[in-house]
């Protein structure tokens, strides 16, 4: 029995739907349908009951369930066990897909040309408060997340780091010339975003509903669940994009797409590290660190990186200083761990 075939099962009961869950395993709906009746012909019992619109376990599902998350805590305590001893690091990464595309590949380029390849580092792409989940029962050691919704970090160890910027984009072709745009002027065009009730559609009508607006009011909503896609989709002139602004940043600065900012709308997006307790303090993690707030301009809390020596902090001094974050809102000053 494959493990993953568990995780689908677990991941589709807490969801509710194979839709969510195909977000939270980011993989595609087909993929999750596809899990499920490879577990179902295996027990040769229905495990789910497909409602029209949520999924729920059966008796059966429910006594699979139960036991899949046993079997998944086992895995996950072997895991970090045999980790132990090997002569590798080993770093468990969870972050949005957003922050995967629009950051990590430089944090990447700038660890592995600096530490060489002497680790191990699973990365995965969850929403918040799946990442939230996965921190507090151990399976990720470094996490960020970006605030769509509010979110409890209170017992979570977390530093702010500087905020994304979520912005409106629209090709030359829609002739949509002026950066300052009201709602209005927006609402009648096609919207593209990456999923239903993902990241930027919560934090778009989080913004709305601050305006006294909905998101209802955009009348032609289009889901292309690919990033990239989103961005493609635009450049071509088929609508207007709601994306991250690091997503967008070579088409903006190219000339192929145009970014727009509405008044009041609040477009900065606050993000968090979240560190687990369990983090194993060796030389390269603490690099992972150090590297990580350095590709972001911000100077890496001395908490994290105590220890590390020798770090050369010349490259990183001129980056603004890290707050804690208590909550959602921006704080002054230097780097702290909170909570």
């Amino acid at each position: 029995m494959e493990l993953i075939l568990l995780r689908t099962l677990v991941a589709v009961a807490e969801a509710g739907s194979f839709t969510a869950a195909a977000e939270r395993l980011c993989v595609t709906q087909s993929a999750v349908s596809r899990r499920i009746r490879q577990l179902e012909e295996h027990y040769g019992v229905s495990l789910l009951e497909r409602g029209s619109d949520s999924v729920s376990a059966t008796p059966a599902g429910r006594l699979l369930v139960d036991k899949a998350r046993e079997i998944l805590e086992i895995e996950r305590q072997l895991e970090h066990k045999v980790a132990e001893h090997k002569h590798r690091d080993r770093i468990a990464f969870c972050c949005t897909p957003c922050f995967g595309a629009g950051r990590l590949p430089d944090i990447f380029e700038r660890y592995v040309g600096g530490s060489g390849l002497n680790f191990d580092l699973n990365v995965v792409f969850e929403m918040p408060e799946d990442v939230l989940e996965g921190l507090s029962s151990g399976r990720y050691d470094l996490a960020v997340v970006e605030h769509c919704d509010e979110l409890y970090l209170a017992d979570c160890q977390r530093w702010e780091l500087p905020p994304d910027e979520m912005v409106f984009v629209s090709a030359p072709s829609l002739d949509i010339t002026a950066q300052a745009v009201s709602i209005d002027d927006l609402a009648s065009r096609r919207l593209f975003l990456k999923t239903f009730n993902g990241c930027a559609y919560r934090f778009l009508r989080r913004r709305l509903r601050e305006l006294g607006r909905g998101i209802d009011d955009f009348t032609n909503l289009t889901y292309y669940d690919d990033l990239a896609g989103v961005v493609r989709q635009v450049v071509a002139g088929h609508g207007l994009g709601f994306v991250s602004r690091e997503l967008a940043a070579r088409e903006l600065d190219n000339g192929l797409l145009r970014e727009h900012r509405v008044a009041g709308f609040g477009h900065q997006r606050p993000r968090t590290m979240l560190v687990s307790p369990r983090l194993r303090r060796t030389e390269l993690t603490l690099r992972f660190v150090a590297t990580f707030f350095e590709v972001m301009g911000a100077e890496p809390p001395a908490e994290l990186v105590s220890g590390l020596q020798p770090f050369d902090t010349s490259a990183v001094g001129a980056g603004r200083s890290v707050p804690a974050l208590a909550d959602t809102a921006a704080r002054p000053a230097r780097a702290q761990r909170a909570g």
